[in-house]
């Protein structure tokens, strides 16, 4: 087994962990354990459907559920419904969405206006940072208010189960972890 797919394993056991504790109510407790999550590059660049540059730095202090997905790609739009309804439940200004497509901007906009989509979508400005580095859509990754990537998720996933729900909640209830 190779050094990487160790820290898969290891991640994959620690958000284990963490649902079944959030279930039973003692998030707080394992949120504070001593396990060490990656820093999120916020320095990462999008570009806005009309054209304008911004960075994930600009939603420091948040949390940031961040998903790479593409039009072309049905698991990534079948959890686009889950998604929303995350953002729908809890309608928190701390929590940010940010919907990156490697693609061009018209067939974006064009699949954005035919759906309605009403979460943030951004394209790629810049190439994904080391620590977003992925090979397959649909990525998401929630990053913590203090920058860390508390969880990373490949594949279609229900984005709107009580499990889900109640980790951001808890990521959002964690004022202490707030970086400027």
């Amino acid at each position: 087994m190779s050094c990487r797919s160790d820290v898969t394993v290891v991640r994959r056991v620690v958000t284990c962990v963490l649902l079944g504790v959030l279930s039973s109510g003692a998030a707080s407790t394992v949120l504070r354990a001593q396990v060490v999550l990656p820093r999120a590059d916020l320095r990462w660049s999008v570009l806005t459907l009309a054209g304008d540059t911004r960075t994930l730095e600009s939603l420091r202090g948040r949390v940031i559920v961040i998903n790479s997905w593409a039009t072309w790609c049905e698991p990534c739009v079948a959890e686009l419904g889950s998604l929303a309804a995350l953002r729908r439940a809890i309608p928190d200004t701390s929590l940010a969405f940010v919907l990156i497509a490697a693609q061009r901007r018209e067939p974006v906009a064009d699949f954005v206006r035919r759906r309605r989509l009403t979460l943030p979508v951004y394209l790629e400005a810049t190439r994904a940072p080391e620590v977003y580095r992925f090979n397959a859509v649909p990525t998401t990754w929630i990053v913590d208010r203090a920058g860390r990537i508390a969880l990373r998720r490949r594949g279609a996933a229900r984005w709107d189960t009580p499990q889900m729900l109640a980790l951001v909640r808890t990521l959002l209830a964690d004022s202490s972890a707030v970086t400027r």
